[in-house]
């Protein structure tokens, strides 16, 4: 199967459809092609899936495996069309939304990567990964839980809910009286890139006409040098933060100022 490359931003508006279907090159020493062993969940794959491994190849490795949904919106101007395809995918437990201190559930991490986290995480607190990845894929539409949600359906011990707080699992927001299961060391990404914005943005309003060519953006040291820029002019495009022109010369990166 041949590995699809990142998209460029020049490609990003024309990627408008609800299903992408890899391509698939079979090895076979006849000329006829039997599709028939193709693993169906390959085929299954949504576009949505698979713009958000293409933006989680520009974020290091040192920061948690997480995409806000503004960058989604950069592959298709339909935003209700997206939001809906993102929303499919919560209900089928494919991904999980969190707001990690954003005033809604702004950031998106695959549901496999964070189930995969906590069983890592939990057995070093002395918790059973089991009933919390169990509780959760049930309840996968849900952001936040009351503590008595958390003692009831997790089994969660006050200890038990202390423990997670302290390891960054759980975050209480005490405006809601609720809490929301969450990442550690997302707070680092999420101040990463609100800086790198702040950066790109401050950049653009010194330039002539505040619009800048991409390749000379590219250059562009941010302050945050494991996030990667690419990721950070995602997120300002999807925000309409920013707009792209195609021009002769390449892309071209031109600040929008807010109404």
């Amino acid at each position: 199967m041949s590995k699809r490359g990142p998209l460029t931003l020049s490609q990003l508006r024309g990627s408008k459809a609800s299903k992408l279907a890899p391509t698939v090159i079979r090895e076979s020493d006849s000329d006829d092609e039997d599709f028939d062993e193709i693993d169906e969940e390959i085929l299954n794959i949504t576009a949505v899936e698979c713009h958000i491994q293409t933006l989680l190849a520009f974020l290091s490795d040192r920061f948690p495996r997480v995409i806000t949904r503004s960058m989604l919106y950069c592959f298709d101007e339909n935003r209700t069309q997206t939001d809906r395809d993102v929303n499919a995918l919560v209900s089928k437990n494919k991904i999980r939304l969190f707001t990690l201190r954003s005033p809604s559930p702004s950031f998106i991490m695959v549901t496999t990567t964070y189930f995969d986290l906590l069983r890592a995480e939990l057995p070093q607190l002395n918790l059973s990964a089991g009933k919390v990845i169990e509780t959760l894929s049930r309840l996968s539409e849900q952001t936040f839980f009351s503590a008595v949600e958390l003692k009831g359906k997790f089994c969660l011990s006050d200890d038990s809910i202390r423990a997670l707080m302290n390891a960054g699992l759980l975050a209480y927001y005490p405006g809601r009286s609720n809490y929301e299961f969450s990442i550690p060391n997302s707070a680092s990404l999420v101040d990463g890139l609100n800086k790198g914005k702040t950066e790109i943005l401050r950049t653009l309003r010194m330039c002539s006409s505040k619009e800048i060519l991409e390749n000379d953006l590219l250059l562009m040291k941010l302050r945050c040098k494991n996030l990667g820029i690419k990721y950070v002019i995602y997120d300002l495009i999807g925000s309409q933060s920013v707009s792209v022109q195609i021009t002769g010369m390449g892309n071209l990166i031109k600040h929008k100022e807010k109404n």
